[in-house]
Order: structure tokens, then sequence, then C-alpha cells
């Protein structure tokens, strides 16, 4: 229901259970991270991805915490791996050699192309370039990964912020309440939406 301290309290306490338990450590890292707290995110999903490396939801998380630390290695890391742990993308991966941020956007737009009706696909490439301040294919990739998950309200709040970084923060904050729309206590959504209104003064 988005009572965020009360939900970090009750997977922290799960986490106490089984320090060895991945899923335990990925919810309280994507609870921490709705809350915009990438680094306890980070903490926990590290935790996670320790406990079971091959969990590919946690590698995502990672690669998106990361990315939101502006932290372009560690985030461009963990999104290869990511790709790598799926299967049916192993001809993409083997077909490049990834040693650039350069080369890894290619072969997320490889993917991309070969998946076009992936969602985590989508998004991932929208982080990558994000990262790379390609905002417009950014924006693009998020829409198309929110046209597959319309009610994901975590993607429109990554539109919101990519526009808002692509100096469009007018149009940024159609998004945040969009995403304020589908979740109306979602902390992150309303931090983005005061800085989208403090950009246009």
């Amino acid at each position: 229901d988005g009572v965020l301290t009360e939900a970090a309290r009750a997977a922290e306490a799960w986490v106490r259970q089984d320090v060895k338990n991945s899923e335990a450590w990925f919810h309280l890292g994507r609870i921490q991270a709705e809350n915009d707290d990438d680094q306890q995110a980070i903490a926990a999903m590290s935790k996670a991805h320790e406990a079971n490396p091959q969990n590919s939801n946690v590698l995502l998380a990672l690669a998106v915490s990361h990315a939101n630390e502006l932290d372009q290695d560690e985030a461009l890391g963990h999104a290869r791996e990511w790709l790598a742990s799926q299967e049916r993308f192993q001809s993409v991966v083997n077909a490049h050699s990834a040693s650039s941020p350069e080369e890894l956007m290619a072969m997320f737009q490889a993917a991309a192309r070969q998946a076009p009706r992936d969602a985590d696909v989508q998004t991932v490439l929208g982080v990558m370039a994000h990262l790379t301040r390609n905002y417009d294919e950014a924006i693009n990739a998020f829409q198309r990964a929110a046209a597959l998950r319309p009610e994901d309200y975590s993607l429109w709040n990554k539109i919101g912020a990519t526009m808002a970084n692509g100096t469009q923060s007018a149009d940024a904050i159609g998004a945040y309440r969009r995403a304020l729309d589908l979740k109306a206590n979602y902390v992150r959504a309303w931090a983005n939406m005061g800085i989208g209104y403090a950009n246009q003064g």
C-alpha cells in the first residue's frame, strides 16, 4: 500500500530470519529504491546478488539503482550481466564485445530489436541511453516499455526524470502525474515532481 517504513521493517525482519534469502534482500532493496534511497537499495540488492548471482531481477534492479547514483561503470556492468543471464539473448551477447558504453548500447539496441515486446529490455535500453545522455532515445525506450506495461508507475517516473534531464521539465510533470495516478504515495515521483516545478521557477 506504499507504507514504506512498515514495509522496510517487515523486510528487515524477513532477512534477519535467513540472511541468505535472495528474495528477501531483493524485496528490501525494492522498498528502499521506491523510498528514493538508492544507496540503501544497492546495499540490499548486493546482498541479494551475493545470495543468488543468477537472480536476473536483482541484476536489473542493481543496474537501475547504480544508474540513479550516476555510477556508470557499475550500472553498465550489471546491465550486461542481466542481458547475459537471459538465454534468449546469448547470440546478441556473443556478437558484441561490450567493452565500451557505445558497444554496450549497440548490444542493447540489438536485443531490443530482437524482442520489441519485452518491457524489461526496453527499460534497460532506456537506462543505458539515459546514462550516456542520449535522452531522446531513453524517452522513446521508456515509452515503449510503458506501452507494454501501462500500469507500471516506476516507468512513468523514469519517463518524467529523463524528460527533466533533457530540459523538458513541463512535459515531465505530466509523466509524474501519471505515475502518481497509479500510486498516489510514490515517494520518488513526488520528489521528482517538486524538482520539476523548481526547474520551471
